[in-house]
């Protein structure tokens, strides 16, 4: 059965959107700095807290908000958050100045946390367990189409008709979101037997999902929120750059559906295999250059994409009586890693310069390898340890 009974493509199609709606909001700031500084009169680091400021406010709330929803029908907490990204991006776009803007990023930062951590819980729970991966897939693929494709059409939408325009879309967008989701999803209770988060902490696996996506994204944003200047270093012209993003994201969308056919074939032995790939491409950055570079980042972005499916996967098969809970607690670690991450980034590069940023990178990624590999060892010698094998 497909996630929608009769109409098994409508539901994928609606997750999907709904996860690049919400991403492209958060991260659109991004790429209309200038366009943003001027229009509010405020300084571009001031605008780039449009972001960070969103992703602090994701760590803050996510945790109670998510405990408060618990038992809230999954499709009814869906309508009401894009109700939020619907009022959100309308104030953004009409703000007067810096503090309105600020406030209409916290009403959709307040709403993307608890998302995101029901969502995958969600799309799983609408398909058969041996589908449970390819359906996480279609959420996680919102997120690399976000930045693929929606951060860069939003940004040169804003660029030609004024960075305001470019929020106006996305509520509506929004808007429209809350209808197909009313109108298309079945309802659904959010698990059976709700854990709480202490109870979630308890479970190995969930704490080594947990530790993995925080030092997997603290890795990650370490250098790819300067990439960038990093590889301007070595590339004045900024052809490289520019290729270098867009293989990046297209690999990722790649990275993305292979991980939905590996996740429900064995989950733990391809996220050891995913982590390799990662650290091994961020590792041999330095040493290459030309068109190596960009084929190194081209395994890296296919392999970042396909983590979060990968990990996410993994905690709802380990822990399945703990779904709502551990998905909390994978946003949370995933934001975490990115504030983190972005500050380590931030502080090597003001003393070190960019040439060091790809071994700040590797580092935590090792250590989630490790974490992993350890948890396994350890779920195999104990296997009361874990609701299902390693390899399962």
């Amino acid at each position: 059965m497909g996630l929608t009974g009769r109409r098994p493509a409508v539901g994928p199609a609606v997750l999907f959107t709904v996860a690049l709606t919400t991403i492209t909001t958060e991260t659109l700031p991004m790429g209309l700095l200038p366009q943003m500084s001027h229009g509010l009169g405020a300084s571009q680091d001031l605008i780039g807290w449009l972001v960070g400021g969103y992703s602090l406010i994701i760590i803050a709330v996510t945790m109670p908000l998510a405990t408060v929803t618990a038992r809230l029908d999954r499709r009814r907490l869906l309508v009401l958050i894009m109700g939020l990204f619907a009022v959100g991006n309308a104030l953004l776009a009409v703000a007067p100045n810096y503090p309105i803007a600020l406030l209409a990023r916290l009403v959709t930062a307040s709403g993307h946390g608890v998302l995101w951590s029901a969502m995958a819980g969600y799309a799983a729970s609408l398909v058969t367990p041996d589908k449970a991966g390819r359906a996480v897939a279609v959420v996680f693929a919102g997120n690399s189409a976000a930045l693929t494709a929606g951060v860069p059409l939003g940004t040169l939408l804003g660029q030609a008709a004024g960075w305001r325009t470019g929020f106006a879309v996305l509520s509506g967008l929004s808007v429209l979101l809350m209808v197909a989701a009313r109108t298309l999803l079945p309802g659904r209770s959010a698990s059976p037997a709700p854990s709480g988060l202490r109870g979630a902490l308890r479970l190995p696996s969930v704490r080594i999902v947990t530790a993995a996506t925080a030092l997997v994204m603290l890795g990650q944003f370490t250098l790819h929120t300067y990439l960038v200047p990093y590889l301007g270093d070595a590339d004045q012209s900024g052809t490289a750059t520019t290729a270098a993003l867009f293989v990046f994201g297209a690999a990722g969308i790649l990275g993305v559906w292979a991980a939905g056919l590996l996740a429900d074939r064995g989950t733990g032995r391809y996220l050891l295999v995913t982590l390799a790939l990662h650290a091994s491409a961020v590792a041999v950055l330095p040493a290459t250059g030309g068109a190596v570079t960009i084929a190194a980042i081209a395994v890296w972005g296919l392999a970042y994409a396909a983590l979060p499916t990968l990990l996410q996967t993994f905690a709802l098969k380990t822990a399945p009586h703990a779904v709502p809970a551990a998905s909390t607690l994978f946003i949370i670690a995933f934001n975490v890693g990115i504030t983190a991450g972005s500050a380590l980034g931030g502080q090597t590069l003001r003393h070190l310069g960019p040439g060091p940023l790809p071994v700040a990178a590797v580092l935590p990624v090792l250590a989630a390898a490790v974490t992993v590999a350890v948890g396994l060892r350890r779920a195999r010698r104990t296997p009361h340890l874990a609701v299902v094998r390693p390899g399962a």
